[in-house]
């Protein structure tokens, strides 16, 4: 499941029905409180990660004011909440603090408040297409106002429906989007690159993060088929066995980063899974 939303609604479900269940969205409490998430598991970079990612590094650039624009759904609430939440942390500001609906078009209203805050930046926490409507509007309003996009937005489509305004656009989101500017020393390199062919051949498009966390999903069940982990004389007891043997996953290179599982985190993931990125030439360019 890669909704936020949609995966919320069946954490119960599967809960209740002891079936361990690996989501491929981002908000947090999808794996959050974890005692009361026992079989649920997901590969997607949380958006608390995602946020005090971006919070140390525009804290590094010294930037202290700043205005937020979330998308009024399950993401952009998670996003929101973190963002309010951990600002006091990086000693940043929210001068400003805007919201748009999933289907909006039309953001100029909220930028317009945006710009008389005179935030030194505007985060702006959605999926497509809205963010791209948002740098769209932005550009319309002559608004000269560095714009950062969550990993929401983390595949070209963002870039195509954006037009020349994604020109300058920073975003945080996964190494998958610039793993050929990456270090040879870094682990996933050529994890992404083998990925990234192998996807580009069947599909003939670039592949995007959200694809990579399927594909970490069925990676993870297809390792503890290969390893013999799904053993069991009743379905309950393989069901068991599998959930038992994710929370114990450890050192797996993805596509969305290194997986360290354990009784306290169902994510596995850390902050190192994320990169910033600027888009400059209509391409992902590695930043941080």
């Amino acid at each position: 499941m890669r909704e936020s939303g949609t995966s919320l609604k069946i954490t119960d479900i599967a809960t209740e029905n002891k079936t361990p269940l690996i989501s491929c969205a981002a908000a947090a409490a999808i794996v959050e409180p974890v005692n009361e998430r026992k079989w649920i598991f997901k590969t997607a970079q949380s958006d608390k990660l995602a946020v005090s990612r971006l919070y140390k590094y525009i804290s590094s650039k010294g930037i202290k004011n700043i205005a937020i624009l979330t998308v009024a759904n399950g993401f952009g609430q998670s996003g929101k909440t973190f963002l309010e939440n951990m600002a006091n942390d990086f000693n940043i500001k929210i001068v400003e603090n805007q919201t748009f609906g999933a289907q909006d078009t039309d953001m100029k209203s909220q930028l317009t408040k945006i710009k008389s805050s005179k935030p030194e930046i505007i985060i702006c926490w959605g999926t497509n297409p809205g963010p791209a409507y948002v740098v769209r509007n932005a550009k319309e309003l002559g608004l000269n106002i560095p714009i950062y996009q969550s990993h929401g937005v983390g595949n070209s489509k963002y870039i195509e429906l954006a037009g020349d305004s994604v020109e300058g656009t920073f975003l945080v989101a996964g190494k998958l989007l610039v793993n050929e500017t990456l270090s040879d020393s870094d682990a996933q390199k050529i994890v992404l690159a083998n990925y990234t062919k192998d996807y580009k051949e069947m599909f003939k498009e670039n592949p995007s993060t959200f694809g990579g966390h399927g594909f970490d999903s069925i990676s993870l069940v297809l390792k503890a088929i290969e390893e013999d982990k799904l053993t069991g004389k009743t379905l309950e007891e393989k069901r068991e066995n599998l959930r038992n043997y994710l929370e114990g996953v450890k050192n797996f290179v993805g596509i969305s980063g290194i997986f360290n599982f354990s009784e306290s985190d169902h994510n596995g993931l850390t902050e190192d899974s994320f990169a910033i990125i600027e888009v400059k030439d209509g391409k992902w360019n590695f930043i941080e």
